[in-house]
C-alpha cells in the first residue's frame, strides 16, 4: 500500500509529490481529497481482510467535508492503522491545532511554509517516518 496523502489542495499536493521527488523516496501516492473520502477508504480497508495498511498518512486538518481531527481519530482506531505513522501537514499555526493534534495520536506536526524550498522538507520527514516503520525507501516500491 502507498503513502495516503489526505489534501484538498491541488497545490500541497503538488508540493508534496515534489517533495518525495527531491527526497528520493520510492513510494506510490494515493491521494484523497475530502474527509468522508477518508474515512470511506478506511471503512473499506477494514473490511477487506486481505487489504494492507499504508506505510504512511500525511494528513490535512482544514478537508471539506469532515475534519481532518475526525479522520485522525479514525485513522487510530483502525484495527489496521493504528500504528501506522501520521503526518499532520496544516497552515494552521494554532497551538491548539497542534496540540489536539499530538493527542490523538498524530506522529509529527508539519506547518505548512509559504516558501517552496520549506515546503519541500515535509520529505525528510517522511523519510525519517518511513525509515522506523521499517520499510525500504530506495529501489523498487514495496506495496505500491
Amino acid at each position: 500500500m502507498p503513502v495516503v496523502l489526505i489534501e484538498d489542495n491541488k497545490t500541497d499536493v503538488f508540493l508534496v509529490r515534489e517533495a518525495i521527488q527531491e527526497h528520493g523516496l520510492c513510494v506510490g501516492l494515493r491521494v484523497i481529497e475530502d474527509g468522508e473520502r477518508a474515512l470511506a477508504f478506511l471503512e473499506a480497508l477494514e473490511r477487506d481482510g486481505g487489504a494492507r495498511a499504508p506505510r504512511l498518512f500525511v494528513l490535512d486538518l482544514n478537508l471539506p467535508r469532515r475534519s481532518g481531527t475526525e479522520v485522525l481519530a479514525c485513522i487510530r482506531r483502525s484495527s489496521k492503522c493504528a500504528a501506522v505513522p501520521v503526518i499532520v501537514a496544516t497552515s494552521s499555526g494554532l497551538e491548539t491545532d497542534r496540540t489536539e493534534s499530538l493527542s490523538l495520536g498524530a506522529t509529527a506536526y508539519f506547518r505548512k511554509p509559504a516558501g517552496y524550498q520549506a515546503f519541500l522538507e515535509i520529505g525528510g520527514l517522511m523519510r525519517r517516518l518511513l525509515a522506523g516503520f521499517g520499510r525500504s525507501l530506495t529501489g523498487t516500491p514495496q506495496g505500491a
